[in-house]
C-alpha cells in the first residue's frame, strides 16, 4: 500500500510549458506567453498533446507577429 504523502504528484519540472514568468493578462491572454487564462488554468490537467498543440500555435502566432 502506497503512503497518502507518497502518492504520484504532478512533477512540475517535468512539464514543459511557455511560461517566461511574465504573468500579466490583457483581454483573458498573458502577454508575456500567449496563453489564454482557460490555458493556464488547465495547463498541468490537459495532454501532452493538447500542451504541444497549444505550444506549436504560440510559435506559429509569435513568428507572425
Amino acid at each position: 500500500m502506497v503512503r497518502r504523502g507518497q502518492r504520484n504528484r504532478i512533477r512540475w519540472e517535468n512539464i514543459e510549458s511557455p511560461c517566461v514568468k511574465i504573468c500579466k493578462l490583457e483581454n483573458g491572454v498573458c502577454i508575456g506567453c500567449g496563453r489564454t487564462q482557460d490555458e493556464i488554468r488547465e495547463w498541468v490537467i490537459m495532454t501532452n498533446s493538447q500542451r504541444e498543440e497549444i505550444m506549436e500555435r504560440l510559435k506559429t502566432n509569435s513568428s507572425n507577429e
